[in-house]
């Protein structure tokens, strides 16, 4: 394990429940000291499927109802924090062929404190984001305005119910989030909507201060 803290020592981590402003900000990041962007969800979906603990088993075979309607919130949380911590030896591998001549943001969801602990030195190369409830309902409504939502949500026989499901997933899924930072010494924020953009950069900014390069890009 102390290979894998040296051989990922350029790697920063941002993770969190969705809706918390994590791909954002990790793109401003990136854009100001030329980082290079691994966003998990897209490699889950593009490139993942294919390998070996890419997709749950059974996966596939289930329609929307029986993936997304017919669990309890908490089911999906047990399901989704399992998958997507099985997933996690997908990205450190994508992550370990990567040259590590240049500074990574690697962001998403799935980026669990739990698997990422003890792949890091210092607790400021992880920094996870939990938005409140509320913030979460007012990125939907913003995001949601004039279409039905994702694709897996509409496609249910009730879409309404389905959405509160998730929604009830990503709060459990946060609380078990901010629980495992507390017991690893790893830092959280919760987003309550009061940070603009500006600030919420600064802040990753001062937490990533001793990992980011010297210079800005320009």
């Amino acid at each position: 394990m102390d290979d894998l803290r040296d051989r990922l020592s350029h790697v920063l981590w941002i993770g969190g429940a969705p809706l918390a402003g994590k791909t954002t900000l990790s793109r401003l990041l990136a854009g100001k000291y030329d980082l290079k962007i691994y966003n998990c969800d897209w490699h889950h979906v593009h490139e993942h499927r294919s390998r070996p603990a890419g997709v749950a088993p059974g996966w596939d075979e289930m329609s929307m109802d029986e993936r997304w309607l017919r669990p309890t919130a908490r089911e999906l949380a047990d399901r989704d924090a399992a998958s997507w911590t099985a997933r996690s030896r997908l990205v450190i591998e994508d992550l370990l062929v990567l040259p590590a001549t240049r500074t990574i943001v690697a962001e998403g969801p799935s980026v669990f404190p739990w698997w990422v602990a003890p792949l890091v030195r210092s607790p400021r190369q992880g920094i996870w984001l939990v938005p409140t409830r509320e913030l979460q309902e007012s990125v939907l409504s913003r995001r949601h305005r004039d279409d039905p939502g994702p694709p897996w949500i509409a496609g249910t026989s009730d879409p309404a119910r389905a959405r509160r499901n998730q929604r009830d997933r990503d709060a459990i899924l946060a609380e078990r989030v901010v629980a495992s930072c507390d017991d690893l010494g790893l830092r959280y924020v919760r987003l309550d909507g009061s940070l603009d953009l500006d600030d919420s950069l600064a802040l990753l900014e001062r937490h990533f201060a001793p990992h980011l390069p010297s210079t800005f890009n320009v």
